[in-house]
């Protein structure tokens, strides 16, 4: 057992900058994916294989990371983040009876973490960040608060294969996860929460006016 490939771009990109800094990885939609390992038929990696593969995720990393750090873009950056969050658990069909399934979404600033429990095709994260980029820059995120195992399209129930048949879940479970998520992206995106900070929020006076 190991940290595998992330575990490596963490340490590349953290010994980059001296290690004055924390690098964190969340795994998007990789349910149908497999690593871009050379070779026929599929193997799995080894040692040498996580340490390139982690070394070639973290050099990106430090390369987009440079690009942002210029004088001209840091003085763009805010000083802090409001965050807001709002999570569900749901009921999702499955072979054998109703799955919980706990959703949630994670506003940070401009950008929108929404999370599944589970492993989810990669046609899920196509969908959804389509259907949220007007309102947030959205990230999606799976394995996470718990794992229902995996996560098909609908679709895939119809042309079959490994993921589709270990799912405990039915087809009609696709359209109520879009559904519930883009409920919940409405919630957090939208100014229903009071953010989370350290720092004075200014409120509104009777007249509406601003005030410290």
């Amino acid at each position: 057992m190991s940290a595998d490939f992330p575990g490596a771009a963490q340490s590349f990109v953290e010994k980059v900058y001296d290690l004055k800094t924390k690098a964190l990885f969340l795994q998007g939609c990789a349910g149908d994916i497999r690593p871009n390992l050379p070779g026929y038929p599929y193997r799995c990696a080894d040692e040498a294989d996580i340490e390139w593969a982690g070394s070639d995720l973290g050099s990106s990393v430090v390369s987009a990371l440079g690009r942002g750090m210029v004088r001209e873009e840091l003085s763009k950056r805010k000083p802090y983040y409001q965050i807001r969050c709002a999570s569900k658990v749901v009921s999702l069909p499955g072979k054998d009876g109703p799955v919980p399934a706990e959703l949630q979404a994670l506003k940070v600033g401009p950008y929108l973490f929404l999370t599944m429990p589970g492993e989810p095709m990669v046609e899920f994260g196509f969908h959804i960040e389509a259907a949220i980029a007007d309102r947030a820059i959205p990230i999606v995120v799976g394995y996470a608060n718990g794992s229902i195992g995996y996560i098909a399209t609908a679709q895939s129930y119809q042309v079959g294969g490994y993921e589709p048949g270990q799912s405990r879940l039915t087809p009609q479970a696709e359209a109520i996860i879009y559904k519930e998520l883009d409920i919940l992206a409405d919630r957090v995106v939208g100014d229903v929460f009071e953010s989370f900070t350290k720092h004075p929020v200014r409120k509104k006076s009777s007249s509406g006016a601003r005030r410290p």
